[in-house]
């Protein structure tokens, strides 16, 4: 069973994402090792705008009117500071590396959302990274270096191959796409459909995108 999980940190309903898989967690209907976390960047590193606020950052890169952004926002007290997200992205990569993805990923929407923490800041991202149990010696070298930014392209890449058109995105057992904030109940009927391979048939949620059949050349 997998959860494929593509995300930017500076989406706040990634973070509402985040914390729907949390509760499923704690009540015990999936368990951490069945999320996988890819990076979907919304905008590249050497394109941020860091002259733009949180709510012109959502409209221009969520193609969504002024007046619903900042009513969402408001609605849910998630305006946070806007800064480069790249190297979280990276350190991401470190933690999944060494089986700590879960940890550092809610370690981070926590930080942003609820701490209203700038990860930009080295000293901050690299205290997060050691407090949820990545080494430090790596830590340091994810910090100075480009390692992981390969990594990084490379998840967005083969994101947009795959169907992901809106964040936050989730890709049920290699089979099931859903675009789109989506609640426990919609995760959990994708995960028995997709278990069921009734997938060319049946589609789960508002924002579903049915996989199509795929004819084989003979």
């Amino acid at each position: 069973m997998k959860i494929e999980f593509y995300l930017d940190y500076l989406c706040p309903k990634c973070y509402l994402q985040q914390k729907v898989i949390e509760q499923m967690i704690k009540k015990q209907e999936i368990s951490e090792d069945v999320v996988i976390y890819r990076s979907f960047e919304m905008v590249d590193a050497y394109e941020f705008d860091e002259s733009l606020n949180f709510v012109d950052f959502i409209v221009k890169y969520k193609q969504l009117p002024k007046n619903e952004v900042i009513d969402f926002l408001n609605k849910t007290n998630m305006e946070i500071q806007l800064f480069p997200i790249h190297n979280v992205h990276k350190m991401a990569h470190l933690a999944k590396k060494m089986k700590l993805s879960y940890g550092f990923n809610k370690a981070v929407f926590k930080a942003i959302y609820e701490d209203h923490i700038n990860l930009s800041q080295i000293h901050e991202l690299r205290q997060l990274a050691i407090n949820v149990g990545l080494p430090e010696d790596e830590v340091n070298d994810v910090l100075c270096t480009s390692k992981y930014s390969d990594a990084v392209i490379s998840n967005k890449e083969n994101g947009q191959l795959k169907g992901v058109e809106s964040l936050p995105f989730l890709r049920i057992n290699q089979l099931l796409k859903l675009n789109g904030l989506q609640d426990e109940e919609t995760i959990l009927n994708a995960l028995h459909l997709s278990l069921e391979n009734k997938i060319n048939e049946h589609c789960t949620g508002s924002n579903c995108i049915r996989k199509k059949n795929r004819s084989k050349s003979v």
